[in-house]
């Protein structure tokens, strides 16, 4: 079959790679439909997640049509359109018993190499999907592949970030990010009726698509945001700050932008192993500071797909191109120097 492979550090290549069969009673083979490049492919590609070899198959945001099943599946048989969890939970550890898949020690994640179970990814034209009662998800009907897709990974990533700021309605929200996970954030905080939300960002393409999803643009490379943030708030600052970017100025941002008492919520990946916090203003201001850590994609996807099948959120609205697998190393390419905001690959 067809796939798109790591080829070595910054290098993806589209190759021949033999089609895979079940290997446990809990497998199911899902013939891939619709799949998807997402950023964090790229900290693969890029070495920042270690342990991939060369001729790996990349990809974790899939759906697709079960083949067949291991004998141990329950929930799914041949002919079933699912989709796809990034993250496949052991089902059996203490976290799993209470629903906090995210934490599971033994977690493995599609594409990520060695480290994370040595599983193979979904940007291939079929996929062994390991633990498939939990690892997949029925879909309904009434949605398409392009609109239930990212319920798989980002759009519950961001529906994640605004759970855990416990936004309420009429609240002041700043989201620091507008990649694809931001703008799921976005999205997803809207769907609470905030009075307003400030989207933050340097990238012009970004901050267009934040404002079609009703946020208002930042450019952070025109003004100070922490200054502007506090200033269109009368000095408040924001009642909470969802924070998707992963990296020590945009936390640091975060605690200048968010007022007394409010929360900030962190779902960017941060991978520096330390940082210099301003311990006592954060102390003296009464911030809550949660991070989120690796979003709990099996426990929250119910609630993210009945946003979708309901219309309160359009994830689909972010993708800009759509290609064949053939053409996926050219989406790539766009991907990664930005000219792309989402690359949604087909058969």
């Amino acid at each position: 079959m067809r796939a798109l492979v790591f080829k070595d550090f910054g290098s993806v290549e589209l190759a021949d790679v033999p089609k895979p069969g079940l290997e446990a009673a809990g497998d199911a083979l899902v013939r891939i439909t619709t799949t998807a490049i997402c950023g964090s492919d790229l900290h693969v590609l890029n070495g920042r997640i270690p342990g991939m070899t060369p001729g790996a198959v990349l990809g974790h945001e899939f759906i697709g049509v079960v083949e067949e099943t291991g004998r141990d599946v329950a929930r799914f048989k041949a002919g079933d359109r699912v989709l796809g969890s990034f993250m496949i939970p052991c089902g059996s550890c203490w976290f799993c018993d209470r629903g906090l898949f995210s934490r599971c020690p033994d977690v493995c994640v599609f594409g990520y190499g060695s480290f994370l179970g040595d599983v193979q990814g979904a940007q291939a034209e079929y996929v062994r999907v390991p633990k498939a009662d939990l690892a997949l998800h029925a879909i309904n009907a009434s949605l398409s592949d392009e609109q239930a897709l990212f319920a798989g990974d980002i759009f519950t990533t961001g529906y994640e970030c605004a759970v855990e700021a416990h936004i309420e309605k009429g609240d002041v929200v700043a989201v620091l990010g507008c990649g694809p996970v931001g703008l799921m954030a976005i999205q997803a905080a809207r769907a609470v009726e905030p009075e307003r939300i400030f989207a933050v960002d340097t990238v012009s393409q970004r901050l267009e698509m934040a404002q079609t999803f009703g946020a208002i643009p930042v450019d952070a490379s025109a003004v100070h945001p922490c200054s502007h943030i506090q200033d269109l708030t009368g000095g408040r600052g924001a009642d909470a700050v969802l924070e998707c970017v992963g990296l020590i100025p945009a936390l640091l941002d975060s605690i200048d932008i968010v007022r007394a008492g409010g929360r900030i919520s962190v779902i960017g990946v941060h991978s520096d192993p330390e940082i210099q916090l301003p311990l006592s203003l954060s102390f003296v201001r009464g911030i809550d500071l949660k991070f989120c850590g690796t979003a709990n994609i099996v426990g929250r996807w119910d609630d993210a797909l009945g946003l979708i099948t309901a219309g309160s959120v359009h994830p689909d609205e972010i993708i800009s191109h759509r290609m064949k697998l053939a053409d996926g190393v050219r989406g790539y390419e766009l991907f990664e120097k930005r000219e792309a905001l989402k690359v949604v690959l087909t058969p």
